[in-house]
């Protein structure tokens, strides 16, 4: 099955981490057209699923991993403040 991806909305990354999440159940192959991220996605050898319902649930992987990414990218900065405040009290830096 062939899913066709608006690469403005959905980061690379997140494709591949849903992918990840998926490893078990189904094959992803990840792509780049233009302005698409493709996945061509298979069921694993010897599964019994159904591969609608895992693009189903694959999508809905797909929309948690972007907005964690979004996430992550929205609040490194004051991830690294909080790191560099914990590290700077814990006398590592003799």
């Amino acid at each position: 099955m062939r899913l066709e991806l608006d690469a403005r909305v959905y980061a690379l990354e997140a494709v591949q981490n849903a992918a990840y999440r998926f490893i078990d159940r189904i094959a992803v192959l990840i792509s780049l057209e233009t302005d698409l991220v493709v996945c061509e996605i298979e069921l694993k050898a010897g599964s019994t699923c159904n591969l609608d319902e895992l693009v189903n649930d694959f999508k809905r992987e797909l929309l948690d991993q972007n907005l964690r990414l979004q996430i992550k990218n929205e609040t490194q900065e004051t991830r690294n403040l909080i790191l560099s405040w914990a590290f700077s009290k814990s006398g590592l830096q003799q």
